[in-house]
């Protein structure tokens, strides 16, 4: 396998550094959206505005648009589904059934879900460093969310969707892994999404009215969501992937969860705990670890099958 230059790397980084700003975010517009639209109309329309955006971007460079090989088309269709409409069905389903606490620790097992996947089926290979670096970025996720969590009650069949939530995107990303080299970033999500759009719209067809009376606020909520939080995040990750492998790449991600709480701060009022504070910092370390020594798949060939 040819080892990604500096300069891609660098490109690589920056993107994803984008992403994690866009990604901060995100939890405060979701509240904002929430306070008028239903967690189902929340999914649709950040579905579909995704959607949107993909089709404007292959419609604006049309070279993006590749031919797909055949082995190729049923991983690329499931994985653009499961990451769009089966990944925010089950979270916004579960998320109605837990405790906020609940959902962080669950979901703060994705980088585990994602490494395990990439070590059984890529054959990558983890370090010490890379094993602690994992485990400090789930253990401060998972201190910020019971940090910032409410008591209510929680749900055995909302905690199981959320838990599948995090498989579908863990299995998403491994499943997507071999092939982003082969694809534009934009046109390997686009096939996946449009469908998902499309099934989504079917859910949410009786409930499309609330649409109607979203203030200027929400619909701006909605697009941010969908075009920059999903679309763009997406795109990011079959980008960044083909430089570091998907583990390295989810436990990076976790530093969504405490710039998140600090863009509460700024934005809400919500000011951080100790132990929040504490739990940003095990993420940072993490994130910081799983970077370090060789890359977990520097052995391995870009297009290993699954």
């Amino acid at each position: 396998m040819a080892t990604p230059s500096t300069h891609d790397r660098r490109q690589a980084f920056i993107l994803f550094a984008a992403s994690i700003a866009i990604g901060s975010f995100s939890f405060t517009l979701v509240k904002i959206a929430l306070r008028e639209l239903s967690p189902l109309g929340l999914a649709t329309g950040r579905v579909v505005t995704a959607a949107l955006f993909y089709v404007a971007i292959i419609a604006a460079r049309p070279s993006r648009r590749t031919p797909i090989r055949k082995g190729d088309r049923l991983r690329i269709v499931l994985s653009g589904l499961g990451g769009s409409v089966v990944f925010h069905l089950l979270f916004s389903w579960g998320q109605q059934r837990v405790t906020v606490a609940m959902a962080a620790v669950v979901m703060a097992t994705m980088p585990a879900m994602v490494a395990a996947g990439e070590v059984l089926f890529l054959r990558h290979r983890l370090t010490r460093v890379h094993l602690a670096g994992l485990a400090a970025a789930m253990i401060g996720c998972a201190a910020i969310g019971l940090a910032g969590g409410d008591h209510g009650s929680t749900s055995l069949l909302g905690a199981g969707a959320i838990a599948l939530a995090t498989l579908t995107w863990a299995a998403v990303t491994v499943a997507t892994r071999s092939i982003t080299k082969s694809y534009d970033g934009w046109w390997l999500n686009t096939p996946g999404a449009l469908l998902g759009a499309v099934l989504i719209l079917g859910l949410e067809a009786p409930h499309l009215g609330e649409f109607g009376s979203l203030s200027l606020k929400g619909w701006l909520a909605i697009i941010w969501l969908g075009s920059a939080s999903s679309a763009f995040i997406y795109y990011v990750m079959a980008r960044v992937m083909t430089v570091i492998s998907g583990t390295t790449a989810s436990a990076l991600g976790t530093v969504v969860t405490p710039t998140s709480v600090l863009v509460a701060w700024l934005v809400l009022g919500d000011a951080p705990s100790f132990a929040e504070v504490l739990g940003g910092i095990c993420v940072i370390t993490g994130a910081v670890l799983v970077t370090r020594g060789p890359a977990p798949d520097a052995h391995l060939e870009l297009t290993v099958p699954l």
